[in-house]
């Protein structure tokens, strides 16, 4: 899949099977509802994408570290899917993160961002590809913290319907749930866990807003600061 020059593709993963020995060893050992002790020297990134890929569980990221029930909430967006009153949450471990580090109580903001995969086969998807934005006077102050990671029971979530672009098959790995839930685990994450960090895009939400109006289809719809 030749992807448009605006896409983050995701690294490479390291699967050695002493490093996913590691993950499942360490995942197994959390009690439940409690933080994950995480000492290991590989990307947290990497660790959840291994849980991801062998349990039935999705991911919610939240700069507030004290959830103990993970509630619905209303969000606001131009997706009908993505503006609902619902727990929002990925299957996607780097996409998490990204929600996780900011700080959007001290630093108001607007938020543009997607994760994407294409169907390339019958039964195989493309590797995940990344846009992130967030308004540009927000991002010269650098608005990142510590955040957390929930994990959730994917039972009690449903995934957001594919889509088709220009003849090809469009998955997101976006998912909502209506029912509050403790988590399975967590997982605490900081700006350095996010390996896209100074690859986050800059806009003007007004101009945004209008570009959207002006032409729906026209993603990503902003310019690069000057």
């Amino acid at each position: 899949m030749q992807a448009p020059s605006y896409y983050l593709h995701r690294p490479l993963i390291n699967r050695n099977p002493e490093v996913l020995a590691a993950y499942e060893q360490l995942y197994q050992a959390t009690a439940p509802n409690q933080f994950i002790d995480y000492l290991l020297p590989y990307p947290k990134w990497e660790f959840l994408a291994h849980i991801s890929e062998t349990k039935d569980v999705v991911f919610h990221g939240s700069s507030n570290t004290h959830i103990d029930v993970v509630e619905p909430q209303q969000a606001n967006d131009i997706k009908e899917f993505s503006a609902q009153r619902a727990i929002y949450a990925t299957t996607d471990s780097i996409w998490v993160i990204f929600f996780a580090i900011l700080d959007r109580k001290k630093y108001p903001m607007s938020l543009f961002n997607s994760c994407l995969q294409a169907k390339i086969s019958p039964d195989q998807l493309s590797d995940p590809l990344y846009f992130f934005s967030i308004t540009q006077r927000a991002l010269v102050c650098k608005p990142w913290c510590v955040g957390a990671v929930y994990i959730l029971p994917r039972f009690y979530f449903k995934q957001e319907p594919p889509q088709q672009h220009q003849g090809m098959e469009i998955t997101f790995p976006h998912w909502i749930g209506n029912t509050s839930i403790k988590p399975i685990a967590k997982l605490l994450v900081g700006p350095d866990d996010f390996p896209f960090l100074d690859q986050i895009h800059g806009h003007d939400d007004q101009k945004l807003v209008e570009r959207v109006k002006a032409d729906p289809d026209g993603f990503p719809w902003l310019d690069e600061p000057k």
